[in-house]
């Protein structure tokens, strides 16, 4: 059974984003206390404390780090002096952040949403947002049912398998599967399930809002130690550099992929294989499409694709033999 590391990771990164605001709205809460608030012992929140010290700028000097000071078992923390300044946004950058916002609060089981809420009024506010409606804004990321996001959500943070309903926009079919989930990925408007899917033996990006049914199973979900969100995002992210990608799929391969990605063109071929065009954001995310492809993929274009690929595949051999 793989490590469940990247679930502890994900949990206490949140804890910590939790943890500082908090301690600046109370200072001098103790340690005990705040192990009772996010549900952990007292020496994980001293972990995450001595984690908090070395957090800042590029510069690190005292004006650049935030500080944490212990009085006996209470806790205080300083932040660091650019926390004092004004934040000077954009308009493009405000209206960025303020639509982020919104679509993290439709997040199941959101926490601290009050807080979130509040300055998304003020930010709103600072764009011009009328005042007679709560938003002149609105985001929504298309996932199905809450319900569903709920059961996903659970099975992330618990490492468990989840049995689910699916619809195949490319063959019209509702299937059942058994999946191992490793992440969610929120791009183009809509949430994509990153997953082990039993039923084909491989890794599969299922777009959530095409879950009809899911149930949160009793048995432990097999997450790779390696597992790395930011690669799926890599293959959605517009970028100036971007670039027209071209390559032929298996007729194995080409029923789940065409529901998962945004293909520029399908062409079906005689042999059934896909010849199928996508835009990149970069050759990295492009070059890790192609190792999940494996077997599956053919003729592809650029050449120069297929070696950074190849490169790839030997760093994650290497790093797995060390």
């Amino acid at each position: 059974m793989s490590s469940a590391a990247p679930s502890a990771l994900d949990k206490r990164l949140t804890r910590i984003l939790l943890l500082i605001p908090y301690l600046l709205k109370n200072p001098g809460t103790t340690t005990g206390e705040l192990a009772e608030r996010f549900g952990v012992a007292e020496e994980v929140v001293s972990e995450d404390l001595q984690l908090v010290y070395v957090c800042g700028l590029p510069g690190y000097g005292p004006g650049d780090l935030i500080d944490v000071s212990f009085t006996g078992d209470q806790v205080f923390v300083d932040t660091a002096d650019y926390f004092g300044a004004p934040l000077r946004l954009t308009p493009a950058e405000a209206l960025a952040l303020y639509a982020g916002g919104l679509a993290v609060l439709e997040l199941p089981g959101m926490q601290e949403a009050e807080a979130l809420r509040r300055a998304l009024r003020k930010l709103g506010s600072a764009l011009g947002a009328s005042a007679g409606r709560e938003s002149s804004v609105e985001v929504h990321l298309a996932g199905g049912p809450a319900r569903h996001m709920e059961v996903l959500g659970q099975a992330l943070r618990d490492s468990r398998r989840v049995r689910m309903e699916y619809f195949s926009a490319s063959r019209a079919a509702l299937t059942e599967r058994t999946i191992d989930p490793w992440g969610l990925v929120a791009t183009l408007g809509r949430w994509y399930l990153v997953a082990f899917d039993h039923l084909s033996s491989e890794e599969r990006m299922f777009r959530v809002d095409r879950i009809k049914g899911a149930e949160l199973l009793d048995e432990a979900a097999e997450v790779p130690e390696d597992f790395d969100p930011s690669s799926y995002r890599e293959i959605f992210r517009e970028r100036p550099e971007q670039e027209v990608l071209s390559f032929e799929i298996s007729p194995e391969t080409s029923g789940w992929f065409v529901d998962a990605y945004p293909c520029r063109s399908v062409t079906e071929l005689a042999d059934g294989w896909l010849r199928v065009e996508l835009v990149a954001g970069g050759r990295a995310g492009a070059a890790a499409l192609l190792l999940r492809l494996g077997p599956h993929v053919r003729a592809i274009a650029p050449e120069e694709l297929r070696e950074e690929a190849r490169t790839m595949a030997a760093a994650i051999a290497a790093r797995h033999r060390a």
